[in-house]
């Protein structure tokens, strides 16, 4: 590997078997690409201190079980391999991304566990904010002797970036590549009792946060330390309730660092803690806001496919009384006005980027829609002539 011997081979039969794939010819180096995986066995064994006893005098092994003792050409082979050897047994690191990853705004970062702690202080030199995944989180890629973070990808420096992929590969995007690259590691042994940096954070290191709390913003942190005694049950709530809150909040144009601290929400529900009163007021309130706008831009766009005139750019426009429609249907971009100008939504490529919307303005459309239906109704129930 690389230039440098692995091993000897000292049976005639592995030699046969090489000779007749073609992989070794006298006098000729025949290069073999080879995947090479560490075999373990393992045995969980309880032993009573009491019952050991010690020898008086030591016996060799070899000349107990009369195996033969190394030699010095082997034994020189075994210490010039060591280092290689390490490298075979170590984890790969790889990137993630996907498309669950993509949503919460996040890349994974799959290491060596026993790497853990070098990699965070590495993470927090380049500025990037993470977060490890909690093992019963990642309980697979756990058992195979991997610690798994979460990049918040807004915060990698395209140059970070760049010398990441450079040394680790580039992104798997696909959740089946990404979980055939797990399972064809071999499982390390270490699992059985993983190191602590591997449940937790690197002890006396400074970390930066993947979610900060700042002024600016409504605090929806999932801390339950300041619920008052008696407290009412909160009602039950799911991780698809979570995910469903993350893509409301993304379809409102709220700012990254709101998303992000869903996001810790998420891990905290995930590792066991029930979400505070604060969050479930906040979730409720993003994810009832979505439908209401949701509810809103169905009707405009219905509004516009019935009364509206086209325009060059492609898209369809509606001038009323009160409100004016702007919609494009290829590029997913609708605007709402008044009719001085002002703007009352504006959702650009399926995101909302101004709203100011109101109960009367969502009742107006909802009046607009009802008066719809009832013009429509009788060339529905009679037909046209056609």
């Amino acid at each position: 590997m690389n230039g440098e011997p692995l091993g000897v081979l000292h049976f005639k039969k592995d030699k046969d078997a090489l000779r007749q794939f073609g992989l070794l010819k006298t006098g000729k180096l025949t290069p073999a690409p080879t995947i090479l995986e560490s075999n373990f066995s393992v045995i969980c064994a309880q032993i009573d201190p009491n019952t050991v006893e010690y020898p008086q005098k030591w016996t060799k092994e070899f000349q107990a079980l009369g195996t033969q003792s190394v030699n010095p050409q082997q034994q020189e082979m075994i210490d010039s391999s060591a280092k290689i050897l390490h490298h075979i047994k170590e984890r790969p690191t790889f990137l993630f991304s996907t498309e669950s990853n993509k949503k919460l705004g996040v890349m994974g970062l799959a290491v060596d566990n026993q790497k853990a702690e070098t990699v965070t202080k590495w993470l927090t030199a380049q500025k990037v904010e993470w977060q490890q995944v909690p093992i019963e989180g990642v309980i697979r890629e756990t058992k195979k002797g991997l610690a798994v973070f979460n990049l918040v990808s807004s915060s990698i420096p395209p140059k970070t970036l760049e010398n990441m992929t450079k040394k680790f590969g580039a992104v798997i995007e696909s959740t089946l590549e990404y979980q055939q690259r797990v399972n064809s590691l071999a499982t390390r042994p270490q699992f059985l009792k993983p190191p602590e940096q591997t449940a937790q954070s690197p002890p006396n290191q400074s970390i930066t946060p993947l979610l900060s709390i700042t002024p600016s913003t409504p605090d929806i942190t999932n801390s339950t330390k300041t619920e008052p005694l008696g407290v009412e049950k909160l009602p039950t709530v799911t991780i698809d309730d979570l995910r469903n809150w993350y893509n409301a909040a993304d379809k409102l144009g709220k700012p990254l660092e709101y998303k992000n601290r869903i996001v810790e929400v998420a891990n905290s529900f995930k590792s066991g803690q029930p979400l505070s009163s604060k969050a479930l007021s906040a979730m409720n309130q993003d994810t009832t806001q979505h439908r209401s706008l949701s509810r809103l831009t169905q009707i405009a766009q219905r509004i516009s496919h019935v009364l509206g005139k086209p325009s060059p750019d492609g898209s369809t426009q509606v001038s009323g009384k009160v409100y004016n429609i702007n919609f494009n249907s290829d590029c997913k971009n609708l605007t709402i006005t008044q009719k001085n100008g002002d703007v009352i939504l504006a959702v650009v490529s399926a995101k909302v980027q101004v709203n100011h919307v109101s109960d009367d303005v969502i009742q107006a459309f909802e009046a607009a829609n009802t008066k719809l239906d009832q013009a429509l109704s009788p060339v529905r129930s009679g037909g046209m002539e056609l």
